[in-house]
């Protein structure tokens, strides 16, 4: 997913004019100003959503696999921010941020089914890292996997055709606050400007 910034968007006429009279370089700068500000604030906000969305581990019993950790980290790298003079763009791979601008549905890509871990000791692994070492088995006429554990029959994850994501705008920054962070950015590439002029 590549969230796009150009500057020229909405801003006064007087900037405009000022824009205007910057060179190729100048406006890759000022874009980049901008870009790395928005970058700064949407790596910020994932860090703190990821220390507090554990529902599904804490529900399960498991330990946190960290993935929107993973995606904050994503989100700093410096090849996320690429700018030129048209604008800033920051690229964010994480397939989960999707989630913040519509709902989402997951169906198989080579298997019949999706497999949704029920158990502590399915989250965060696919079926089959754990196929061999856990002996798991799907019981006729049953929409799981399970394992013998203990000498129990135990589901580890659902079967389903498909699983919809609702969406979840929160996973980002608003509007509002990427705004505020590009202007904030490119103010601050213009004030410097100013002051070496």
């Amino acid at each position: 997913m590549n969230l796009r910034i150009t500057i020229s968007d909405g801003v006064s006429p007087k900037l405009q004019s000022i824009m205007r009279t910057f060179t190729v370089a100048g406006l890759t700068a000022l874009h980049q100003a901008a870009g790395t500000e928005l970058q700064r604030i949407t790596a910020d906000h994932v860090a703190k959503i990821a220390a507090t969305r554990h529902t599904t581990a804490n529900k399960l019993g498991a330990a946190p696999k960290n993935f929107l950790a993973q995606a904050s980290e994503q989100v700093s790298a410096s090849s996320a921010l690429s700018s030129g003079p048209a604008g800033a763009t920051l690229t964010i791979s994480h397939p989960g941020f999707l989630r913040a601008f519509q709902n989402v549905t997951i169906v198989p890509r080579t298997a019949k089914a999706l497999a949704i871990p029920i158990h502590a000791l399915a989250y965060g692994h696919r079926a089959g890292e754990l196929w061999d070492r856990l002996s798991l088995f799907i019981p006729k006429g049953k929409n799981i996997i399970a394992a013998t554990i203990g000498g129990v029959l135990t589901p580890l994850y659902a079967l389903c055709k498909s699983v919809t994501q609702k969406q979840d705008r929160s996973l980002l920054p608003s509007d509002a606050e990427f705004q505020k962070a590009a202007t904030d950015g490119a103010m601050a590439y213009l004030g410097a400007v100013r002051a070496t002029r």
